[in-house]
């Protein structure tokens, strides 16, 4: 069945796809070619692109004759930027190419869908960006207790040994060009195996490792966020102190208990093992007060929401996005005690510390936004570019991070991230410097992806011609798997339900009959809800759970699950204790 599947998508991609005709040479002439190798400025550059490739730079001097002229005289000219983690939803493309985004890295998507996307891009049939993909994620098997839409299926490859992880990664080989791990839970042995595998196909190891040193020894590429470095320096006393003024399944950052007088050494041995690091400061502190501060919100929402040729973005992702300004961890952050707010807020700037660091030890920064799980596709790199020169690092290294350095790991040195001769034509041109103004980035005059001149216009009706096969619901709903105990007894008195499932927050409620309980959260699949004596009388009642709706959604309900309350007259001789 699922054979037949994929040849349905191949076959509607051979059907969309059409002989592309010979383009024009294009000739950007005028502006100043900002080198970010180096951050020299090339004045009156004269950059010459065919097809798809830059086939001369030179300076001053008379444009060749034939194709199309673009006067560029008072702008800058840069490389197309790259980002490197992605989940690319099939709506995104003018929202990446618009930024200035000609190329991304995705790292976990359906794999037949990003496979049929990526050809379709390259055969002209889909409109996009330059698009990279890993495989299924390699991933320690374990139980996912609620699995709908088949996500782990298409997403995660589960690997519970070195065997199985080099015939995994085998099965890739030529149809992938970087693969994800999840470092913190593969056996070392698999994970080793699966970065040797790899090495020997030149294909980069990107991850999510616990402590940085199992990616050193394993001999990984790049590291995502900065948890791992943090959680190999992690100071036992500063973690015992915090932990008692922290609430209930506040999941606390090991950015925020570092001992910060090793983060030089660990950066060091980041440095000489090669590893990469994207530090991900948007995505993973999107509820941090400094980004409320440097008017992101506003930003996302001017985008997203007053511009009306957006309309086809899923109405549910401009919520998730502005939510995530809201929200530390589950709770509002208004909610939270000023010292959990600073607890935070102390998070994000070690993680910017660590970011610093590393990049004046000369390591090498990737940018990458998580774009299509819970930032704006485009714009994120742009707020990411500004946080990093935030964190102290100079503007010349945060735009390597997003050019230069991801062409590096991607193994497309000479090919992306720079503008010059064999390099591929896609060009970024800005109004103004960058390296004056990291901000300055966002002041896009023309984008070229493809040696094609870019509209920077949105469609109202654009439409993927295959739409993402993998439905995802931004606001899933609670679903209820289990309570206990599973049947009560008349007149028995106070009894406390426990649920269990998936879906629940600090702000969900229990309802037992129709009547709302006062309500526990424990975490994510637990919660407990007090039942008073005056609801036991005999009957059946169904138990449900309730999420309060955002952004004007209505309240999401989960399953019901009936419990009855049996009479004391049938009660048998031993009645059910509640599950532990």
């Amino acid at each position: 069945m699922r054979r037949v599947r994929v040849s349905v998508l191949w076959i509607v991609l051979w059907s969309l796809a059409s002989v592309a005709s010979a383009q024009d040479r294009v000739v950007v002439r005028g502006g100043t070619l900002l080198d970010v190798r180096d951050g020299s400025l090339r004045a009156d550059a004269v950059i010459v692109v065919e097809g798809d490739r830059v086939v001369s730079v030179t300076t001053g001097g008379s444009a060749p004759a034939g194709g199309t002229i673009l006067d560029a005289t008072g702008k800058f000219i840069l490389p197309g930027f790259v980002d490197v983690h992605v989940h690319y939803p099939g709506w995104a493309a003018e929202l990446f190419l618009n930024h200035g985004i000609t190329t991304v890295v995705d790292l976990g998507n359906s794999y037949e869908w990003i496979k049929a996307q990526r050809e379709g891009i390259e055969r002209g049939a889909i409109p996009g960006p330059r698009l990279f993909h890993g495989g299924k994620i390699l991933d320690a098997p374990r139980q996912l207790s609620v699995d709908p839409n088949g996500i782990s299926q298409k997403t995660y490859q589960p690997v519970a040994s070195a065997e199985e992880a080099r015939r995994a990664m085998r099965k890739y080989v030529g149809n992938v060009q970087v693969m994800k791990v999840y470092g913190d839970r593969l056996a070392p042995a698999a994970l080793r195996a699966a970065v040797e595998e790899a090495d020997k196909v030149n294909i980069p190891v990107i991850g999510h490792f616990t402590d940085v040193r199992d990616a050193i020894e394993a001999g990984a590429h790049g590291v995502e966020h900065t948890a791992s470095v943090a959680g190999a320096i992690v100071d036992p006393e500063a973690l015992a102190e915090a932990q008692p003024k922290l609430r209930q399944g506040f999941r606390y950052r090991p950015e925020a208990v570092i001992d910060e007088t090793k983060v030089p050494e660990i950066v060091r041995s980041m440095v000489e093992a090669g590893l990469y690091l994207n530090p991900t400061l948007r995505q993973t502190w999107r509820g941090d007060r400094t980004h409320r501060e440097l008017g992101f919100p506003y930003q996302d929402f001017d985008l997203l929401i007053n511009n009306w040729r957006l309309r086809y973005v899923p109405a549910d992702y401009p919520a998730l996005v502005l939510r995530g300004y809201q929200q530390i961890g589950p709770w509002n952050w208004a909610d939270l005690s000023q010292y959990e707010q600073d607890f935070h807020h102390r998070s994000f700037q070690n993680s910017s510390l660590i970011a610093k660091v590393f990049v004046d030890a000369g390591g090498k920064l990737y940018a990458g936004t998580d774009a299509g799980a819970n930032v704006t596709p485009g714009l994120a790199m742009h707020q990411e570019l500004q946080l990093i020169v935030r964190a102290g690092i100079g503007e010349l290294q945060a735009l390597q991070a997003a050019t230069l350095n991801p062409a590096e790991l991607m193994r497309m040195a000479g090919r992306l991230g720079t503008v010059e001769e064999g390099s591929v034509g896609d060009l970024l041109i800005l109004e103004e410097n960058p390296l004056q103004d990291i901000r300055n980035t966002r002041k896009i005059w023309k984008v070229m992806s493809r040696g094609q001149i870019l509209s920077g216009e949105y469609d109202p009706d654009f439409r993927n011609p295959i739409p993402r096969d993998l439905l995802v619901d931004y606001f899933p709903s609670p679903a209820i798997q289990d309570v206990s105990p599973e049947a009560l007894l008349e007149g028995a008195g106070e009894v406390t339900l426990t649920l269990r499932g998936t879906g629940f927050t600090p702000y969900s409620t229990v309802h037992f009959g129709g009547v709302e309980l006062e309500t526990e959260w424990i975490g994510p699949s637990r919660m407990t809800a007090e039942l008073v004596a005056e609801l036991l009388r005999p009957g059946t009642f169904a138990v449900r759970a309730e999420n309060p709706g955002f952004g004007g959604r209505p309240t999401l309900v989960s399953n019901e699950f009936l419990v009855p309350v049996i009479p004391t007259a049938l009660a048998p001789t031993e009645f059910p204790s509640p599950k532990v």
